[in-house]
């Protein structure tokens, strides 16, 4: 979660209450804000690659504004970059926070750059959801991370979901959602026309998808 420390600069702040952790009624992050350098320093050190797709996908981009197009069905495209994302090995550290452009079938504005973003722990833009959150201090450490991975031409979700059967428990046993909805979060990590709301419990889904080249 130090990562979420790390590119709050780049984040548009939103004074919503509703954004306030609901165990304390402040930010789930209270302490100093770091530079704006400081998340380049840490990707150099770490020896992180910078994810550099110049096609907008769920996998490696994070939704922070949408720009309606006149075309009600156009599909997201990149507009603007505001923080990069980053990868180790396969493992996606972090995705890149964008901008984009998608007509209303794709993309509602407001429902996609201000639902409920799932599996994060703290953003300074919107309302976010974490196994983590209310469990009390030694749950940031003591809570899994989600983890996904490019594997070849392949897109791995959630993969601890598949590999660990103790872990694993099946999206139909812990949510009402139907599939599609449920995919919807796994993919994006927030809802895109529908609000799907933030109660939801999207974490024991998983998923492999092609790449697209």
């Amino acid at each position: 979660r130090l990562v979420e420390i790390l590119i709050a600069p780049y984040q548009p702040v939103d004074g919503d209450p509703k954004l306030l952790a609901w165990t304390t009624g402040e930010p789930w992050w209270s302490g100093p804000m770091p530079s704006a350098t400081a998340w380049s320093e840490f990707r150099s050190a770490l020896g992180a690659v910078e994810i550099a797709e110049d096609a907008f996908h769920p996998f490696f981009h994070e939704v922070v504004r949408v720009v309606p197009a006149d075309d009600p069905d156009e599909p997201p495209s990149l507009v603007e970059q505001l923080w990069p994302g980053a990868v180790v090995g396969g493992l996606v550290l972090v995705r890149s926070g964008v901008v984009v452009r998608a007509g209303a079938n794709r993309l509602d504005p407001a429902v996609a750059a201000k639902s409920c973003l799932y599996w994060a722990w703290w953003r300074r833009n919107r309302l976010v959801r974490d196994l983590s959150h209310g469990w009390g201090s030694n749950s940031q450490w003591g809570t899994e991370f989600r983890r996904d991975y490019v594997v070849g031409d392949e897109l791995h979700y959630n993969v601890d979901l598949r590999l660990n059967p103790q872990m694993s428990r099946t999206g139909d046993e812990v949510s009402d959602l139907p599939f599609e909805d449920r995919r919807e979060l796994l993919r994006w990590r927030h809802s895109r026309t529908i609000d799907l709301g933030d109660d939801e419990w999207p974490y024991f889904d998983w998923l492999v998808e092609p790449r697209r080249r």
